[in-house]
């Protein structure tokens, strides 16, 4: 939860005063370690505003889609891992397999789960391919 500038100003403010930081912690209701971090914040920075502009959640390896998309037809009869190491050999940007399912998903692909194997034809190892799902 983020505490409001008001506050942080009227903690510090006391602190400065100098009232003893457990004696802030019981009367404004916030941590020691919040207040000590409020105190470091302010000798960096010089405010106690909440610091902003920082990424928020994870960087995304496929930014351009239409190349994906693109990269996905042509080598929809891959599997997950191959299609990983033919991106990276393309873009030179390395994902994981996990990432490329979720992107898959992403633009409306998904796996083939059951193989189509001709009765009394021998079993061999068939690759997965993608196929375009319908919405």
């Amino acid at each position: 939860m983020a505490f409001s500038l008001d506050l942080r100003e009227r903690v510090i403010t006391a602190v400065d005063n100098n009232m003893h930081v457990d004696e802030a912690v019981k009367i404004f209701k916030v941590s020691r370690r919040v207040i000590y971090e409020w105190l470091e914040l302010r000798k960096e920075t010089g405010s106690l505003a909440p610091k902003s502009g920082y990424q928020k959640g994870h960087g995304h390896k496929i930014t351009d889609w239409d190349q994906f998309r693109l990269f996905v037809e042509e080598h929809k009869y891959c599997t997950c891992l191959q299609m990983t190491v033919e991106w990276e050999r393309i873009t030179g940007t390395s994902i994981s397999e996990s990432v490329m399912l979720r992107d898959l998903k992403k633009i409306g692909y998904t796996s083939k789960k059951k193989h189509l194997i001709m009765p009394k034809q021998p079993k061999r190892n068939v690759s997965y391919f993608w196929k375009k799902s319908k919405k």
